[in-house]
């Protein structure tokens, strides 16, 4: 038997765009909903996912009814992960960057590049977000 798939932090984000899914949320929420709009990109929307699989989750699971829907204790496990940060320095020469780089792994990282004449610093936040 297959697991179903578990509604994640990107799904509450992409029903939160659909306008049918937010005329069914509580009046409560109205007002997360309209900060949620302002700015749907920001990082700072995450407390509102929360609110959101706190206060809805029956809407949630409605909008999605081929995925399991997680309790809301374990949607907040979610969110804590995304959150966390796993953070590596890499300092080398130019033309050691690609090598470096490539040693990471697969996966979703973030990074942050400065060169100082042939000198490279890499700051790398591994994301292991679920998204």
């Amino acid at each position: 038997m297959t697991q179903k798939r578990k509604v994640t932090v990107h799904n509450i984000k992409q029903a939160l765009l659909d306008e049918r899914f937010r005329e069914s949320l509580p009046i409560d929420l109205s007002e997360d909903v309209q900060n949620f709009l302002k700015n749907p990109g920001c990082a700072c929307n995450h407390p509102i996912y929360m609110r959101v699989m706190q206060k809805a989750g029956r809407q949630v699971a409605a909008y999605y009814p081929a995925m399991d829907t997680p309790a809301p204790d374990e949607f907040e496990k979610q969110v804590e992960k995304i959150l966390a940060n796993s953070w590596e320095v890499i300092n080398c020469h130019a033309d050691e960057l690609v090598h470096k780089l490539r040693e990471l792994g697969p996966g979703r990282k973030q990074l942050d590049i400065a060169r100082w004449q042939d000198q490279i610093t890499v700051v790398v936040n591994h994301l292991e977000g679920i998204y």
